[in-house]
């Protein structure tokens, strides 16, 4: 990171890198997400939810260590980094998301976040990928900036009243600690909302149970493969 995208990181809790993907990035990607043959998203939150899908094709493998994100995720959660988990999201016009959450409140190893002689350190790293534009007021990623750093539980009605939609265009990536009380805001966009989201652990802990599958491995380049190793302490390859 810079030191003007190390401070945002540090104060507000997230980052977001503007036009990361080009424009053929984009039409592939989505393309990708067109074959998967996803069912048409629901109102309830695992209904607008897929995965499985970094097997299928190269183009979701190649977020993995995207070199827009790849310094961040090392500087985050040290050079034993690893995906935690991705999925993906798909909702229609109308449709509510997910309410806010996170926070770390009470304290969770899983999404601590500190600066330790002016080094971050963190547990859950998020990064979410635009693949549609999101247009300010019309939902998308919804965030408490700041509340990462709270001593104290989010109060509802007050994260509410504090929360704020952070705009992005196709093709731009937000990355968030999770420790930020953050959410999804209702999607009031004129077509699907369609954004990948990849999460990152340090290489001693973990949040989900995802065990990676063996041709999902093999299809994936050695870089992407010393992501995908399990967490350990002992024995973690170094990612390069």
């Amino acid at each position: 990171m810079t030191p003007e995208e190390r401070y945002r990181f540090d104060i507000q809790g997230y980052l977001v890198r503007r036009s990361v993907l080009s424009p053929g990035d984009i039409e592939a990607l989505n393309i990708a997400v067109e074959v998967l043959g996803v069912p048409e998203p629901g109102t309830d939150i695992m209904s607008q939810r897929f995965g499985n899908h970094l097997a299928t094709a190269r183009r979701f493998r190649d977020l993995i260590d995207h070199d827009g994100i790849f310094d961040i995720i090392l500087e985050c959660c040290g050079h034993t980094a690893r995906l935690d988990h991705a999925y993906g999201i798909i909702m229609r016009p109308g449709t509510t998301g997910l309410t806010l959450h996170g926070g770390g409140k009470p304290f969770d190893p899983a999404q601590y976040y500190t600066v330790d002689g002016g080094n971050i350190r963190t547990g859950l790293v998020a990064v979410q990928w635009a693949l549609v534009d999101h247009p300010a007021g019309r939902g998308g990623f919804l965030c408490v900036p700041g509340s990462h750093k709270a001593s104290f539980p989010t109060p509802s009605r007050v994260a509410a009243e504090m929360a704020v939609e952070i705009p992005m265009q196709a093709g731009d990536v937000v990355i968030f600690t999770e420790a930020l009380t953050h959410g999804t805001a209702g999607w009031q966009g004129p077509r699907q909302r369609r954004t990948l989201l990849y999460k990152y652990s340090p290489g001693n802990s973990a949040w989900s149970h995802e065990v990676w599958p063996s041709d999902l491995v093999e299809s994936c380049t050695p870089r992407q493969r010393l992501l995908l190793q399990p967490p350990s302490v002992g024995n973690h390859r170094p990612v390069q």
